[in-house]
């Protein structure tokens, strides 16, 4: 396998095209903007990607890792629980009513389901939630990751991906710091709207992520949250990153679901990156070498690309599927958790609102 990383530099240059192990893999249409630099990279074959580009302005200055600090901004109130009538019917992970204070210390996480109130879309709203092993224990915070499911699926998607399994090994081997995933069930509307109060966004922005930091352990801060999202999911983390860019460290789109026969420009994207501050936000986009949506993942690139906006894109080998996204799933987590400091004495005291 045959990887080139692309990173910012002087000078232009004429990318010829390599062998790779998917022979039929297309060099991406990079933009003539004079700021790129070639040299390989090394990765494992079974995750090698087609191509991988780094793109943006080079830097010579160290990369410091964010220092958490906590910021109290709600009233305490009672933890609200969910109403016998509003609870999920469907079986699969335990329905909590309300969210747990602790994990045991045995090495797996607790994923549960439950629900939280909005005023958009419904006076109860479902997401499935991921804690690590000790959650509680040390009575510090932890950095969160909200993840988006794509417009077929819902909000145990990235759960049935392997989430747990791929969150339990990384913190057990101390890749990863202990970080919680919350996972909101998307619903009709999120295939319906495009941004907006009245939107995926809205109910994220406005009513999710408040009572995350409210009743869980968070680092409520933006160095502390990062956001992803597959397919569907994928144009609902960009859209939300991209608007509410003082919110969020990081964003990541998987097989992006991005054209602007769907999306406005108002809330797409496509659009919406040339408005924003990015320039202190972690982007990542990647996309299998064959997938329908391509058009769109490809011209968000491009588009980075020519106003200068760091971000990472890869194309890997696969189309759009669960099966792509799940062979490259640790590759995600991985990326969201790179900046987050591994030691748990780093963390300030957590002072939720709970009892």
């Amino acid at each position: 396998m045959v990887l080139f990383l692309l990173i910012a530099g002087c000078g232009s240059l004429e990318i010829p095209l390599m062998p790779t192990v998917a022979a039929s893999a297309a060099a991406p249409n990079f933009p003539s903007s004079g700021v790129w630099r070639l040299a390989p990279a090394t990765y494992t074959a079974a995750a090698a990607p087609v191509w991988a580009v780094t793109a943006g302005i080079a830097t010579s200055e160290p990369t410091v890792k964010p220092t958490p600090t906590l910021r109290i901004t709600h009233t305490p109130s009672p933890v609200p629980v969910v109403p016998v009538q509003y609870r999920p019917r469907d079986a699969g992970a335990p329905f909590v009513d309300s969210p747990p204070e602790s994990v045991p210390c045995d090495g797996q996480g607790f994923f549960f389901r439950s629900r939280f109130p909005s005023g958009v879309g419904g006076s109860w709203r479902e997401y499935h939630a991921y804690l690590p092993p000790c959650y509680g224990h040390d009575g510090r915070v932890y950095p969160v990751v909200y993840l988006i499911h794509g417009s077929v699926q819902n909000d145990s998607h990235w759960l049935d991906l392997g989430l747990a399994r791929v969150a339990d090994d990384g913190i057990a081997n101390g890749q990863y710091p202990p970080f919680i995933a919350i996972m909101p069930n998307s619903g009709q509307l999120g295939n319906v709207s495009s941004g907006g109060d009245n939107s995926i966004e809205g109910i994220t922005v406005d009513y999710l992520m408040p009572f995350v930091d409210n009743y869980y352990c968070t680092w409520n801060d933006k160095p502390g949250r990062s956001i992803g999202g597959i397919s569907r999911g994928g144009y609902w983390a960009l859209e939300i990153a991209f608007r509410n860019f003082d919110l969020f460290s990081s964003v990541s789109g998987h097989s992006s679901h991005l054209r602007y026969e769907t999306d406005t420009a108002k809330y797409n994207p496509l659009a919406t990156y040339a408005t924003a501050d990015l320039s202190n936000m972690r982007i990542w986009l990647d996309r299998g070498e064959t997938d329908f949506l391509r058009v769109g993942q490809e011209q968000l690139h491009e588009s980075l690309s020519e106003a200068l906006i760091r971000h990472e894109y890869l194309i890997n080998p696969g189309g759009h599927s669960d099966t792509y996204w799940a062979t490259y799933l640790k590759d995600y987590i991985d990326w969201h958790t790179e900046e987050w400091p591994r030691e748990r004495d780093a963390y300030p005291s957590c002072r939720t609102h709970i009892g």
